[in-house]
């Protein structure tokens, strides 16, 4: 729902989600239409702090736990990021990297997990995006820009590079959302910021 279908009328403020495994370009991207659009950016899961778990952000913490506290985390962050959206989105477009699409999708890796929601739906308690962008890459090339971050894989991260069909199955979550998709491997940012802003635009004139 946009700010003219929510609030009876007005200017419509977009409410856009960018999706993908690590290293396809999400966070690139964000930065890119941030500007472009002059858009507000929210971070899903939203940094949450409580001081006397983990020394303050509780993230890793629940992402050392099982499935199930690991998925309630996200599922409660999904929560806080959605009234984030309802604040900004009276001013501006919002444009948040991961949502709800990442939570169901990455439940896909967890043996006999599910949500009590049918996968590809919202829960009722959480705004449901305008436009979903999901990025995919070819692994080849995932695997270099992972490599040249240099930085510490998650455990689901190290889970997904390892085990294809894992993989596969996350990816084939994602799409039961009916994102536009955007293959980045063989596209420069700014080449990716334009297909997007296409997108975007195209959905003024649906």
């Amino acid at each position: 729902m946009g700010l003219g279908e929510h609030n009876g009328g007005g200017t419509m403020n977009r409410f856009i989600v960018i999706e993908g495994l690590d290293a396809t370009g999400k966070s690139t991207l964000v930065e890119k239409l941030v500007v472009r659009l002059s858009a507000k950016k929210i971070i899903s899961p939203p940094d949450i702090n409580v001081p006397s778990i983990s020394g303050g952000s509780i993230r890793p913490h629940f992402d050392s736990l099982g499935p199930i506290p690991r998925r309630a985390y996200y599922r409660f962050s999904n929560l806080i990021a959605s009234e984030l959206v309802a604040e900004s989105i009276m001013v501006s477009d919002v444009v948040m990297d991961r949502y709800w699409t990442s939570t169901a999708a990455f439940a896909a890796m967890d043996d006999g997990f599910e949500h009590d929601v049918t996968l590809g739906k919202y829960p009722d308690e959480i705004r449901s995006p305008d436009i979903l962008i999901l990025l995919i890459v070819d692994e080849e090339n995932r695997l270099k820009r992972l490599q040249s971050r240099g930085e510490i894989e998650t455990r689901e991260e190290s889970e997904l590079t390892r085990d294809v069909d894992k993989r596969e199955r996350v990816l084939e979550s994602y799409k039961k959302f009916n994102p536009k998709i955007i293959d980045t491997s063989n596209k420069d940012p700014k080449q990716v910021c334009e297909e997007a802003l296409e997108i975007i635009e195209g959905w003024e004139n649906e």
